[in-house]
Protein backbone atom coordinates (compact mmCIF):
# COMPACT_ATOMS: atom_id res chain seq x y z
CA UNK A 1 0.00 0.00 0.00
CA UNK A 2 2.76 2.57 1.02
CA UNK A 3 4.05 1.79 -2.29
CA UNK A 4 0.92 2.28 -4.29
CA UNK A 5 0.98 6.37 -2.29
CA UNK A 6 4.56 6.24 -3.05
CA UNK A 7 3.94 6.38 -6.90
CA UNK A 8 1.09 8.38 -6.81
CA UNK A 9 2.77 10.84 -5.37
CA UNK A 10 5.56 11.02 -7.60
CA UNK A 11 2.52 10.91 -10.80
CA UNK A 12 0.97 13.67 -9.60
CA UNK A 13 3.85 15.94 -8.97
CA UNK A 14 5.06 14.96 -12.80
CA UNK A 15 1.93 16.23 -13.91
CA UNK A 16 1.99 19.60 -11.95
CA UNK A 17 5.31 19.93 -13.43
CA UNK A 18 4.24 18.88 -17.03
CA UNK A 19 0.93 21.40 -16.57
CA UNK A 20 3.13 24.99 -14.85
CA UNK A 21 6.07 24.12 -17.76
CA UNK A 22 3.27 24.00 -20.50
CA UNK A 23 1.58 27.65 -18.98
CA UNK A 24 4.72 29.29 -19.03
CA UNK A 25 5.20 28.20 -22.68
CA UNK A 26 2.27 29.45 -23.86
CA UNK A 27 2.40 32.57 -21.65
CA UNK A 28 0.29 35.15 -24.14
CA UNK A 29 -0.24 38.52 -23.46
CA UNK A 30 -1.79 41.09 -26.18
CA UNK A 31 -0.76 44.73 -25.63
CA UNK A 32 -0.66 48.02 -27.72
CA UNK A 33 -0.27 51.59 -27.00
CA UNK A 34 -1.65 54.25 -29.53
CA UNK A 35 0.04 57.44 -30.24
CA UNK A 36 -3.36 59.36 -29.17
CA UNK A 37 -6.64 58.47 -28.13
CA UNK A 38 -8.46 61.47 -28.67
CA UNK A 39 -7.89 63.23 -32.14
CA UNK A 40 -9.91 64.52 -35.23
CA UNK A 41 -11.12 63.37 -38.03
CA UNK A 42 -7.77 62.53 -40.54
CA UNK A 43 -5.09 62.48 -37.34
CA UNK A 44 -3.04 59.48 -38.09
CA UNK A 45 -2.16 57.22 -35.05
CA UNK A 46 0.89 55.39 -34.68
CA UNK A 47 0.29 51.85 -33.05
CA UNK A 48 3.24 50.28 -30.70
CA UNK A 49 2.64 46.97 -30.31
CA UNK A 50 3.83 45.10 -26.66
CA UNK A 51 2.61 41.68 -26.78
CA UNK A 52 4.60 39.37 -25.36
CA UNK A 53 4.12 35.31 -25.84
CA UNK A 54 6.98 32.90 -24.60
CA UNK A 55 5.91 30.43 -27.44
CA UNK A 56 6.18 32.86 -30.38
CA UNK A 57 3.42 35.19 -32.07
CA UNK A 58 2.23 33.75 -35.10
CA UNK A 59 0.01 36.62 -36.18
CA UNK A 60 -1.46 39.74 -35.50
CA UNK A 61 -5.40 41.14 -36.07
CA UNK A 62 -6.18 44.68 -35.54
CA UNK A 63 -9.54 45.53 -35.90
CA UNK A 64 -10.44 49.43 -35.87
CA UNK A 65 -13.93 49.52 -34.83
CA UNK A 66 -14.91 50.61 -38.13
CA UNK A 67 -14.88 47.68 -40.35
CA UNK A 68 -11.35 47.52 -41.23
CA UNK A 69 -9.09 44.94 -40.66
CA UNK A 70 -5.07 45.18 -40.70
CA UNK A 71 -2.38 41.80 -40.16
CA UNK A 72 0.58 44.47 -39.20
CA UNK A 73 2.44 44.28 -36.26
CA UNK A 74 2.27 48.30 -36.22
CA UNK A 75 -0.08 49.55 -38.51
CA UNK A 76 -1.06 53.36 -39.22
CA UNK A 77 -4.12 54.51 -38.90
CA UNK A 78 -7.12 57.17 -38.92
CA UNK A 79 -10.58 57.77 -39.14
CA UNK A 80 -12.33 59.35 -42.00
CA UNK A 81 -15.53 60.17 -39.76
CA UNK A 82 -16.03 61.51 -36.28
CA UNK A 83 -17.12 58.80 -33.22
CA UNK A 84 -15.90 56.84 -30.59
CA UNK A 85 -14.19 53.17 -31.46
CA UNK A 86 -12.78 50.33 -30.29
CA UNK A 87 -9.40 49.11 -31.48
CA UNK A 88 -8.88 45.85 -31.04
CA UNK A 89 -5.83 43.37 -31.26
CA UNK A 90 -6.45 39.62 -31.53
CA UNK A 91 -2.94 37.83 -31.29
CA UNK A 92 -2.25 34.10 -31.93
CA UNK A 93 0.71 32.15 -30.82
CA UNK A 94 2.66 28.96 -32.67
CA UNK A 95 0.06 26.38 -30.60
CA UNK A 96 -2.68 28.22 -31.32
CA UNK A 97 -3.68 30.47 -28.03
CA UNK A 98 -5.40 33.34 -28.61
CA UNK A 99 -5.55 36.53 -26.20
CA UNK A 100 -7.00 40.24 -27.15
CA UNK A 101 -7.20 43.09 -25.98
CA UNK A 102 -9.17 46.78 -26.70
CA UNK A 103 -8.83 50.04 -26.58
CA UNK A 104 -11.18 53.11 -26.73
CA UNK A 105 -10.47 56.11 -29.71
CA UNK A 106 -12.70 59.12 -29.10
CA UNK A 107 -12.87 61.68 -32.76
CA UNK A 108 -14.07 64.73 -32.77
CA UNK A 109 -15.62 66.56 -36.08
CA UNK A 110 -13.25 69.04 -36.94
CA UNK A 111 -16.33 71.67 -36.64
CA UNK A 112 -13.86 73.11 -34.01
CA UNK A 113 -11.11 73.77 -36.80
CA UNK A 114 -13.31 76.20 -39.10
CA UNK A 115 -13.61 79.90 -38.81
CA UNK A 116 -16.95 80.99 -39.23
CA UNK A 117 -18.05 84.84 -40.24
CA UNK A 118 -21.27 85.68 -38.63
CA UNK A 119 -23.68 86.04 -41.55
CA UNK A 120 -27.23 88.43 -41.62
CA UNK A 121 -30.18 86.31 -40.52
CA UNK A 122 -31.86 84.51 -43.01
CA UNK A 123 -28.92 84.26 -45.16
CA UNK A 124 -28.42 81.14 -47.37
CA UNK A 125 -24.76 81.71 -48.09
CA UNK A 126 -22.49 79.88 -50.29
CA UNK A 127 -18.42 80.53 -51.08
CA UNK A 128 -17.16 80.95 -54.82
CA UNK A 129 -13.74 81.91 -54.86
CA UNK A 130 -10.83 81.49 -52.61
CA UNK A 131 -7.35 83.37 -52.82
CA UNK A 132 -4.49 85.12 -51.50
CA UNK A 133 -3.74 89.03 -51.39
CA UNK A 134 -0.88 90.89 -49.45
CA UNK A 135 -0.27 87.63 -47.48
CA UNK A 136 -3.60 87.33 -46.41
CA UNK A 137 -6.31 84.82 -47.44
CA UNK A 138 -9.65 86.22 -48.29
CA UNK A 139 -12.94 84.15 -49.72
CA UNK A 140 -15.87 85.92 -52.12
CA UNK A 141 -19.43 84.69 -51.10
CA UNK A 142 -22.70 84.77 -52.81
CA UNK A 143 -25.24 85.42 -50.07
CA UNK A 144 -28.55 84.63 -51.36
CA UNK A 145 -31.41 85.87 -48.64
CA UNK A 146 -34.49 82.80 -48.15
CA UNK A 147 -35.96 86.12 -46.44
CA UNK A 148 -37.98 87.88 -49.68
CA UNK A 149 -37.26 91.62 -48.02
CA UNK A 150 -33.61 91.00 -47.61
CA UNK A 151 -30.89 91.87 -50.58
CA UNK A 152 -28.76 89.20 -52.51
CA UNK A 153 -25.22 90.28 -53.08
CA UNK A 154 -21.39 89.09 -53.54
CA UNK A 155 -18.96 89.96 -50.64
CA UNK A 156 -15.39 90.18 -50.00
CA UNK A 157 -13.84 88.43 -46.80
CA UNK A 158 -10.53 89.00 -45.62
CA UNK A 159 -9.35 86.99 -43.08
CA UNK A 160 -7.10 88.31 -40.33
CA UNK A 161 -4.65 85.29 -38.56
CA UNK A 162 -3.50 87.52 -35.46
CA UNK A 163 -7.03 88.70 -34.63
CA UNK A 164 -8.66 86.04 -35.91
CA UNK A 165 -11.63 88.32 -37.44
CA UNK A 166 -13.03 89.03 -40.80
CA UNK A 167 -13.12 92.36 -42.78
CA UNK A 168 -16.01 92.61 -45.05
CA UNK A 169 -16.47 94.50 -48.45
CA UNK A 170 -19.68 94.46 -50.36
CA UNK A 171 -19.12 93.78 -54.50
CA UNK A 172 -22.06 94.11 -55.98
CA UNK A 173 -25.47 93.17 -55.30
CA UNK A 174 -28.43 90.92 -57.31
CA UNK A 175 -27.25 87.52 -57.16
CA UNK A 176 -28.18 84.87 -60.06
CA UNK A 177 -27.41 81.34 -59.68
CA UNK A 178 -23.78 81.98 -59.18
CA UNK A 179 -20.95 79.15 -58.52
CA UNK A 180 -17.80 80.90 -59.67
CA UNK A 181 -15.99 84.29 -59.19
CA UNK A 182 -12.26 85.50 -59.54
CA UNK A 183 -10.79 88.44 -58.28
CA UNK A 184 -8.22 90.37 -60.20
CA UNK A 185 -6.06 92.70 -58.82
CA UNK A 186 -4.37 95.25 -60.52
CA UNK A 187 -1.48 97.60 -60.50
CA UNK A 188 -2.95 100.90 -60.24
CA UNK A 189 -4.91 99.23 -56.80
CA UNK A 190 -8.00 98.65 -58.35
CA UNK A 191 -9.99 95.49 -58.27
CA UNK A 192 -12.23 93.39 -60.93
CA UNK A 193 -14.07 91.16 -60.42
CA UNK A 194 -16.13 88.58 -62.29
CA UNK A 195 -18.84 86.18 -61.38
CA UNK A 196 -20.70 83.44 -63.58
CA UNK A 197 -24.27 83.61 -63.89
CA UNK A 198 -27.33 82.30 -65.18
CA UNK A 199 -30.85 82.30 -65.25
CA UNK A 200 -32.03 80.64 -68.74
CA UNK A 201 -28.91 80.94 -70.66
CA UNK A 202 -24.87 81.41 -69.08
CA UNK A 203 -23.54 85.01 -68.79
CA UNK A 204 -21.51 87.12 -66.44
CA UNK A 205 -21.06 89.93 -64.14
CA UNK A 206 -18.15 92.10 -63.90
CA UNK A 207 -17.47 94.95 -61.49
CA UNK A 208 -14.89 97.44 -60.87
CA UNK A 209 -13.58 98.67 -57.39
CA UNK A 210 -11.26 101.22 -56.64
CA UNK A 211 -8.43 101.14 -53.54
CA UNK A 212 -11.33 101.63 -51.62
CA UNK A 213 -13.39 99.31 -52.53
CA UNK A 214 -15.77 101.60 -53.90
CA UNK A 215 -18.27 100.70 -56.93
CA UNK A 216 -16.66 102.41 -60.36
CA UNK A 217 -18.14 100.53 -62.36
CA UNK A 218 -20.63 97.31 -63.34
CA UNK A 219 -21.58 95.28 -66.14
CA UNK A 220 -23.26 92.46 -67.40
CA UNK A 221 -22.46 90.41 -70.22
CA UNK A 222 -23.41 87.98 -72.52
CA UNK A 223 -19.72 87.06 -72.72
CA UNK A 224 -18.57 84.74 -69.87
CA UNK A 225 -15.69 85.37 -68.12
CA UNK A 226 -14.40 82.42 -65.57
CA UNK A 227 -11.47 83.64 -64.87
CA UNK A 228 -8.19 85.35 -65.15
CA UNK A 229 -4.50 84.49 -65.47
CA UNK A 230 -1.67 86.75 -65.09
CA UNK A 231 1.33 86.79 -67.59
CA UNK A 232 3.66 88.87 -66.79
CA UNK A 233 2.26 92.55 -67.21
CA UNK A 234 -0.90 91.10 -68.97
CA UNK A 235 -4.18 89.73 -67.41
CA UNK A 236 -6.25 87.03 -69.14
CA UNK A 237 -9.68 86.65 -69.16
CA UNK A 238 -10.42 83.72 -70.29
CA UNK A 239 -14.45 82.20 -70.70
CA UNK A 240 -16.55 82.86 -73.82
CA UNK A 241 -17.59 85.58 -76.78
CA UNK A 242 -20.44 85.29 -78.53
CA UNK A 243 -20.90 81.40 -76.99
CA UNK A 244 -17.49 80.75 -78.41
CA UNK A 245 -14.32 80.25 -76.34
CA UNK A 246 -11.99 83.65 -75.99
CA UNK A 247 -9.21 84.96 -74.27
CA UNK A 248 -9.33 88.46 -73.94
CA UNK A 249 -6.06 90.27 -73.11
CA UNK A 250 -6.13 93.30 -70.65
CA UNK A 251 -2.92 95.46 -69.62
CA UNK A 252 -1.66 95.39 -65.57
CA UNK A 253 -4.60 97.92 -64.90
CA UNK A 254 -6.98 96.42 -66.80
CA UNK A 255 -7.65 97.77 -69.65
CA UNK A 256 -8.64 96.30 -72.73
CA UNK A 257 -5.94 95.27 -75.45
CA UNK A 258 -6.57 92.55 -77.69
CA UNK A 259 -8.93 89.41 -77.90
CA UNK A 260 -8.49 85.93 -79.09
CA UNK A 261 -11.28 83.72 -80.25
CA UNK A 262 -11.28 80.16 -81.27
CA UNK A 263 -14.39 79.67 -83.39
CA UNK A 264 -12.60 78.32 -86.28
CA UNK A 265 -11.81 75.31 -83.79
CA UNK A 266 -14.36 74.85 -82.10
CA UNK A 267 -17.79 76.92 -81.82
CA UNK A 268 -20.49 76.65 -78.43
CA UNK A 269 -17.83 76.26 -76.57
CA UNK A 270 -16.36 77.88 -73.51
CA UNK A 271 -12.92 78.05 -71.45
CA UNK A 272 -13.56 77.68 -67.58
CA UNK A 273 -9.71 76.93 -66.31
CA UNK A 274 -5.99 78.26 -68.23
CA UNK A 275 -3.13 77.04 -66.56
CA UNK A 276 0.41 77.99 -67.73
CA UNK A 277 2.98 74.98 -68.71
CA UNK A 278 6.03 76.35 -69.53
CA UNK A 279 5.79 78.90 -72.13
CA UNK A 280 2.25 77.15 -73.58
CA UNK A 281 -0.89 76.75 -71.89
CA UNK A 282 -3.88 74.50 -71.52
CA UNK A 283 -7.17 75.54 -71.61
CA UNK A 284 -10.21 73.43 -70.10
CA UNK A 285 -13.93 73.96 -70.32
CA UNK A 286 -16.80 72.42 -72.39
CA UNK A 287 -18.83 72.66 -75.79
CA UNK A 288 -22.80 72.02 -76.17
CA UNK A 289 -25.51 72.46 -78.54
CA UNK A 290 -27.78 74.90 -78.29
CA UNK A 291 -31.47 74.16 -77.35
CA UNK A 292 -34.65 76.10 -77.71
CA UNK A 293 -35.61 75.73 -74.30
CA UNK A 294 -33.72 76.81 -70.85
CA UNK A 295 -31.27 74.39 -71.30
CA UNK A 296 -28.57 72.99 -73.46
CA UNK A 297 -27.82 69.28 -75.22
CA UNK A 298 -24.94 67.13 -75.83
CA UNK A 299 -22.50 68.92 -73.39
CA UNK A 300 -18.79 67.38 -73.76
CA UNK A 301 -15.56 68.18 -71.79
CA UNK A 302 -12.44 69.94 -73.99
CA UNK A 303 -9.00 70.62 -73.89
CA UNK A 304 -7.52 72.98 -75.89
CA UNK A 305 -3.70 73.36 -76.35
CA UNK A 306 -2.19 76.81 -76.47
CA UNK A 307 0.97 78.08 -77.71
CA UNK A 308 2.91 80.86 -76.11
CA UNK A 309 0.97 83.39 -78.84
CA UNK A 310 -2.42 81.50 -77.37
CA UNK A 311 -2.96 80.29 -80.32
CA UNK A 312 -4.29 76.25 -80.50
CA UNK A 313 -2.07 74.58 -81.33
CA UNK A 314 -4.32 70.80 -81.05
CA UNK A 315 -7.50 70.26 -79.39
CA UNK A 316 -9.02 67.33 -77.44
CA UNK A 317 -12.70 66.45 -77.00
CA UNK A 318 -13.79 63.74 -74.48
CA UNK A 319 -17.06 61.98 -76.02
CA UNK A 320 -17.87 60.92 -72.47
CA UNK A 321 -18.79 63.26 -69.76
CA UNK A 322 -20.79 63.17 -66.69
CA UNK A 323 -22.31 66.51 -67.11
CA UNK A 324 -24.02 64.70 -70.60
CA UNK A 325 -26.04 62.39 -68.28
CA UNK A 326 -27.75 65.41 -65.87
CA UNK A 327 -30.66 67.65 -66.24
CA UNK A 328 -28.67 69.75 -68.62
CA UNK A 329 -30.33 73.82 -66.64
CA UNK A 330 -27.74 76.13 -67.54
CA UNK A 331 -27.05 76.53 -64.08
CA UNK A 332 -24.56 73.61 -64.68
CA UNK A 333 -22.41 75.78 -66.54
CA UNK A 334 -21.79 78.45 -63.69
CA UNK A 335 -19.77 76.11 -61.29
CA UNK A 336 -16.48 75.30 -61.19
CA UNK A 337 -14.16 74.45 -64.20
CA UNK A 338 -10.19 73.42 -62.61
CA UNK A 339 -6.87 72.10 -64.48
CA UNK A 340 -3.65 72.00 -62.87
CA UNK A 341 -0.47 70.42 -64.14
CA UNK A 342 0.98 67.46 -61.07
CA UNK A 343 4.28 66.97 -60.23
CA UNK A 344 5.05 64.04 -62.75
CA UNK A 345 3.30 66.21 -66.06
CA UNK A 346 -0.09 64.88 -66.02
CA UNK A 347 -3.06 67.21 -65.99
CA UNK A 348 -5.97 66.96 -63.50
CA UNK A 349 -9.71 68.14 -64.57
CA UNK A 350 -12.56 68.79 -62.71
CA UNK A 351 -16.48 69.53 -62.66
CA UNK A 352 -19.64 68.52 -62.36
CA UNK A 353 -18.46 65.80 -59.85
CA UNK A 354 -16.22 64.25 -62.60
CA UNK A 355 -12.37 64.09 -62.14
CA UNK A 356 -10.91 63.00 -65.22
CA UNK A 357 -6.72 62.38 -65.19
CA UNK A 358 -5.13 62.33 -68.46
CA UNK A 359 -1.56 62.67 -69.78
CA UNK A 360 0.02 65.62 -70.35
CA UNK A 361 -1.38 65.44 -74.04
CA UNK A 362 -4.86 65.02 -72.62
CA UNK A 363 -5.04 60.89 -73.04
CA UNK A 364 -7.45 59.48 -70.35
CA UNK A 365 -5.80 57.51 -67.43
CA UNK A 366 -8.41 57.33 -64.81
CA UNK A 367 -12.36 58.56 -64.96
CA UNK A 368 -13.18 59.05 -61.32
CA UNK A 369 -16.93 60.40 -60.66
CA UNK A 370 -18.79 61.08 -57.51
CA UNK A 371 -22.20 60.21 -56.89
CA UNK A 372 -23.06 63.22 -54.84
CA UNK A 373 -23.49 65.96 -57.25
CA UNK A 374 -25.71 68.28 -54.94
CA UNK A 375 -23.04 70.87 -55.81
CA UNK A 376 -20.82 71.86 -58.72
CA UNK A 377 -18.67 74.32 -56.87
CA UNK A 378 -15.82 71.96 -55.55
CA UNK A 379 -11.85 72.52 -54.99
CA UNK A 380 -8.68 70.76 -56.51
CA UNK A 381 -5.10 71.61 -55.54
CA UNK A 382 -2.40 69.63 -55.85
CA UNK A 383 0.76 68.49 -53.48
CA UNK A 384 3.42 66.36 -53.92
CA UNK A 385 3.23 63.60 -55.65
CA UNK A 386 -0.85 63.58 -55.72
CA UNK A 387 -3.35 65.94 -55.31
CA UNK A 388 -6.18 67.04 -52.72
CA UNK A 389 -9.70 67.39 -54.15
CA UNK A 390 -12.82 68.03 -52.30
CA UNK A 391 -16.19 66.60 -53.17
CA UNK A 392 -19.68 66.67 -51.24
CA UNK A 393 -18.67 66.03 -47.23
CA UNK A 394 -15.55 64.50 -48.33
CA UNK A 395 -11.87 65.44 -48.81
CA UNK A 396 -9.54 63.26 -50.67
CA UNK A 397 -6.07 63.00 -51.22
CA UNK A 398 -5.14 61.01 -54.62
CA UNK A 399 -1.66 59.71 -55.99
CA UNK A 400 -0.80 61.45 -59.73
CA UNK A 401 -2.64 58.47 -61.53
CA UNK A 402 -6.02 59.57 -59.95
CA UNK A 403 -5.63 56.29 -57.23
CA UNK A 404 -7.38 57.00 -53.80
CA UNK A 405 -4.87 57.67 -50.53
CA UNK A 406 -6.81 58.96 -48.26
CA UNK A 407 -10.22 59.62 -47.40
CA UNK A 408 -12.21 61.67 -44.25
CA UNK A 409 -15.56 63.38 -44.16
CA UNK A 410 -16.16 66.99 -43.45
CA UNK A 411 -19.33 69.20 -43.12
CA UNK A 412 -18.92 70.88 -46.55
CA UNK A 413 -21.14 70.15 -49.31
CA UNK A 414 -19.39 72.88 -51.47
CA UNK A 415 -15.94 74.18 -51.77
CA UNK A 416 -14.87 77.17 -53.30
CA UNK A 417 -11.25 75.81 -53.95
CA UNK A 418 -8.24 75.17 -51.86
CA UNK A 419 -4.83 77.81 -51.46
CA UNK A 420 -1.49 77.23 -50.02
CA UNK A 421 0.34 79.52 -47.43
CA UNK A 422 2.84 78.03 -45.56
CA UNK A 423 2.09 74.61 -44.67
CA UNK A 424 -1.40 75.01 -44.49
CA UNK A 425 -4.13 74.57 -47.59
CA UNK A 426 -6.76 76.75 -46.20
CA UNK A 427 -10.32 76.00 -48.04
CA UNK A 428 -13.70 77.84 -47.98
CA UNK A 429 -16.68 75.58 -47.54
CA UNK A 430 -20.22 75.41 -47.09
CA UNK A 431 -22.04 74.03 -44.87
CA UNK A 432 -25.75 73.05 -43.62
CA UNK A 433 -27.44 75.03 -40.72
CA UNK A 434 -30.90 76.63 -40.46
CA UNK A 435 -32.67 79.72 -39.64
CA UNK A 436 -36.40 79.55 -38.25
CA UNK A 437 -38.07 76.82 -40.65
CA UNK A 438 -35.76 77.29 -43.59
CA UNK A 439 -32.48 75.20 -44.43
CA UNK A 440 -30.06 77.02 -45.44
CA UNK A 441 -26.09 77.23 -46.28
CA UNK A 442 -23.05 79.13 -44.15
CA UNK A 443 -19.66 79.77 -44.99
CA UNK A 444 -16.34 78.80 -43.48
CA UNK A 445 -12.57 79.11 -43.17
CA UNK A 446 -10.94 75.80 -42.69
CA UNK A 447 -7.23 74.47 -43.01
CA UNK A 448 -5.65 71.13 -43.39
CA UNK A 449 -1.84 69.58 -43.97
CA UNK A 450 -0.89 67.73 -46.99
CA UNK A 451 -2.10 65.06 -45.49
CA UNK A 452 -5.63 65.39 -44.81
CA UNK A 453 -5.09 66.57 -40.99
CA UNK A 454 -7.57 69.44 -39.71
CA UNK A 455 -4.97 72.60 -38.45
CA UNK A 456 -6.27 75.23 -36.20
CA UNK A 457 -6.59 78.91 -37.35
Amino acid sequence: MKKIYFFTFILLNLLNSCSSDSSDDNQLVASFTLSATKVSIGDDIKITNTSTSKAGIASYSFNFGNNIISTEKEPKLYYPRHGEYNVTLTIKDVNGNVASTSVKVMVEEENSFLVENQNPGGSDTYPIEIGIHDNKIFYTEAIRSVLTSSPHYYRHLEYDEATKTFTLKVIAEKVVNSGNAKTTFLNNGNKIVTMVESLNYIASREVELNTDWSLIKQDSYNKVTYGSLQNNDQHYFYGSYNSNPSIEIRNSNGQFVSRKTYENVIKNAFIGSLIKTGNTYVAFGGKYESSPTDAFTNYKPILLFLNENLEVTSQKTFETGYLKDLGQSWSNLAGSFIARKLSNGNLALYSHSELRITTAQGEDINILTFSDSRSSIQGLIEVENGFIASSSYKLEKYDNSGKLIKSITYSGSGNAGFVKKGDLIYFAAAYGSSYQNYSVNKAVLGAIDSNLNFKKI
